[in-house]
């Protein structure tokens, strides 16, 4: 399996985190009472958009580990 280009990997994770924080405030803060639905749908979205993160920081790393090695 090929793997994404880093700005695409960019942009989605940017989306879930930015998808992540507009559920959890909308489910928590927006409506009077709390939206169980929507807020761990934010969470789910948050913890997406870290672990994309994480791995595009990690691929980063590892690339640059290897073009020392040559």
């Amino acid at each position: 399996m090929k793997n994404p280009s880093p700005q695409k990997l960019r942009a989605i994770t940017i989306m879930f985190l930015v998808a992540g924080a507009w559920g959890l405030g909308m489910g928590m803060f927006y409506f009077a009472n709390p939206i169980f639905p929507l807020t761990a749908l934010g969470v789910v979205n948050l913890v997406l958009g870290i672990l994309l993160g994480f791995r595009q920081l990690k691929k980063d790393k590892d690339t640059n580990v290897r073009k020392k090695e040559k």
